[in-house]
């Protein structure tokens, strides 16, 4: 009896310390922001990087010190002077290195703050972005750009807040154009004329996450005037018929995730449409759900922009139950099939079941009780399970407000494909994990 005791007590005591343990893990995580740094040198980006922890009211001088200990990438010199802390050196690059005036500077979101690195204190999520330049001297602009022309006129703007002053020191900000800076967009290059502008030389395929980046240089010195992107950093141009901003339909959200991923192109390169509200067919389902795999649909083993996904789609099982009949004759029966033939919801959420299932999935064993829907008879049989997976993750929520009505032989639009994958891996994916 005493033996156990002592091990109950053991066990207490373990429990106890692994609850003090755990809620000092808590209180800490609870003491700690999340922001990004980003440097750039003369010609080149330094260091970028993103979701870096540190504690509640760090200041720039503190983050700058805990990145360059903990990172064998990045070497950050401070020095002390009356006026404060400053960044002397980073990666070798010294202040000085392009003129007495150049040196280290640093803005926080876009601004620049009215004081020092040491007194700067940062929040969660903030952005941290140190740059070499000659402010004083050559100059210095911070390029924003403007494509909502893009489309119509194939025009992107760039301009800068500057802060000018006057003969008497009155400080001013001003909207000013960035000029003669090299821009380069997609593959190809340019240079923005007086009103900070340049035009695309062809517009085909411009829609969808374009990347862009600007740079110029001071003739004399070399040093840079104008403040370059972040490496990737890209802008999404629309689609001709889809809407500018996420708010204005129901699917522009789910739009724009499917493209990030390279699920979804558009339909008609040269006008940069979309077609949200054009029924899929087969064979554009087999691609998307091909891309879904991993699989290079750019490849092609005959005539057809869909050979690859078909013959991953037949060699994998995913036409599964779709259609067995026509299948079973042939694949040239198959290539017609899929050619003019519209998918149905039943259809879709089967064959999307059957990918992901494949691809690995921590959520595939979650199931919901359908048998209320009103419409449950009119559900194929081989598609009864696939679709009580779908409920249940949350990928369809059925198509009346308040009952739960699935619709199966209703034929799905390439929005509402975009939607239900966009549902599934902006909501389910992100739970399990």
């Amino acid at each position: 009896m005493g033996r156990i005791k002592r091990l109950v007590a053991i066990t207490l005591a373990a429990m106890t310390l692994f609850c003090v343990v755990a809620q000092s893990v808590l209180a800490d995580e609870a003491d700690m922001i999340t922001v990004s740094l980003r440097v750039e040198g003369i010609k080149e980006n330094m260091y970028y990087k993103e979701g870096i922890r540190i504690a509640a009211g760090s200041t720039v001088e503190a983050l700058l010190k805990h990145a360059s200990d903990a990172d064998s990438a990045l070497t950050v010199k401070i020095t002390n002077s009356e006026h404060g802390a400053y960044i002397s050196e980073i990666n070798g690059l010294a202040e000085f290195a392009l003129g007495e005036m150049s040196g280290w500077n640093y803005r926080v979101n876009d601004t620049a703050p009215a004081y020092g690195i040491s007194q700067y204190e940062l929040e969660s999520w903030d952005t941290v972005v140190c740059y070499f330049g000659d402010p004083y001297g050559a100059g210095m602009q911070y390029p924003q750009a403007d494509w909502s022309r893009i489309l119509s006129e194939g025009i992107i703007k760039f301009s800068s807040i500057d802060a000018e002053y006057d003969e008497f020191w009155a400080l001013s900000l001003n909207d000013n154009p960035v000029v003669g800076a090299k821009v380069t967009f997609r593959w190809d290059s340019y240079v923005t004329d007086i009103n900070g502008e340049i035009t695309i030389n062809d517009k085909t395929g411009l829609s969808g996450y374009r990347p862009l980046q600007i740079e110029r240089y001071d003739e004399a010195t070399g040093a840079p005037t104008a403040l370059r992107f972040a490496p990737g950093f890209e802008i999404y141009v629309p689609f001709a018929d889809t809407p500018h901003e996420t708010w204005q339909a129901w699917y522009e959200d789910a739009v724009r995730f499917c493209v990030r991923k390279e699920y979804f192109v558009g339909t008609n390169l040269a006008a940069n449409l979309f077609e949200p509200s054009r029924n899929m067919t087969m064979a554009q389902l087999v691609t998307v759900l091909a891309r879904i795999g991993n699989v290079d649909t750019d490849l092609t083993t005959g005539d057809l922009w869909y050979d690859a996904p078909l013959d991953w789609a037949v060699n994998n099982g995913i036409l599964s139950g779709v259609s067995d009949a026509v299948i079973n004759e042939g694949i040239g029966a198959l290539y017609e099939l899929t050619s003019g033939m519209n998918v149905t919801r039943e259809e879709f959420i089967h064959m999307f079941y059957l990918t992901v299932r494949l691809v690995g999935s921590a959520d595939m064993n979650v199931r919901a009780d359908i048998s209320t829907a009103s419409d449950y008879g009119d559900i194929t049989k081989d598609y009864l399970e696939s679709i009580s997976w779908a409920v249940a993750s949350g990928i369809i929520k059925g198509t009346a407000p308040g009952s739960l009505i699935i619709s199966p032989k209703l034929e799905v639009n390439r929005a509402t494909v975009c939607q239900m994958i966009h549902n599934y891996y902006t909501t389910t994916v992100t739970t399990a994990n």
